[in-house]
């Protein structure tokens, strides 16, 4: 579903299911962010083909992190050699506890290489500039991707609607959530894309559920 020029966003509305909402910045970016469970792919690019996307122009995949319902999809893309980022802490983080925490869920974890190795800082694509913010707390490496050109952020597992990214899987930490959050919460953000539940348009209810965040849910966490 388009929502604004150039930015498109295919929400999970899966009931008995787990899985993440996935992004699409497109032409001439042709980024998508999260492609989520590698078995409901087809599903996603049936989604795109409707916009008029053509899932074959898709040049690079970033995700904001490694948890399989976010990251396990990325090993379609890995096949066809188009490039794959991620934050250089959640490579770390995927290195180390990868295995088990797959396993947990009872999944398999895909083998893996990253060709973009993410920092915080602003990241060139062609001639726009993007900024990565590194928001660990839900995870150690996860990101949020900042288009301030368009006022749009990818947030993963940071924040929801009127909700937040749990804190209790491995390298989880309710403290460094709320400094991301902190981080992020300032920023001129008109469109807010979280990994679940529905995005927030309107720089008044962006804020709105920021402060509602903070008032509500920091003290539970």
């Amino acid at each position: 579903m388009k929502i604004t020029d150039g930015v498109y966003a295919y929400i999970w509305k899966g009931v008995f299911e787990n899985n993440c909402n996935m992004y699409y910045f497109g032409e001439p970016l042709n980024i998508l962010f999260d492609p989520g469970l590698k078995h409901h792919m087809d599903l996603r690019f049936d989604a795109m083909k409707k916009d008029g996307i053509d899932p074959e122009k898709i040049k690079y995949v970033v995700n904001t992190h490694s948890h399989p319902d976010h990251f396990e999809g990325s090993e379609y893309f890995m096949k066809k050699s188009i490039p794959i980022a991620m934050h250089k802490d959640e490579i770390q983080f995927i290195n180390e506890v990868g295995p088990q925490f797959f396993a947990m869920m009872g999944m398999t974890l895909p083998k893996f290489n990253f060709d973009i190795v993410l920092e915080e800082g602003p990241w060139k694509v062609g001639d726009i500039e993007l900024e990565i913010f590194h928001t660990p707390g839900h995870s150690p490496g996860s990101v949020c991707i900042y288009w301030r050109e368009k006022k749009v952020m990818v947030c993963g597992d940071l924040v929801f609607k009127e909700s937040v990214g749990r804190v209790d899987f491995p390298g989880g930490s309710a403290a460094r959530l709320k400094e991301s959050i902190e981080k992020i919460s300032n920023l001129d953000i008109e469109y807010l894309l979280p990994g679940h539940m529905d995005y927030i348009i309107g720089a008044r209810d962006v804020k709105k559920n920021f402060d509602l965040i903070k008032r509500y849910i920091f003290s539970q966490i």
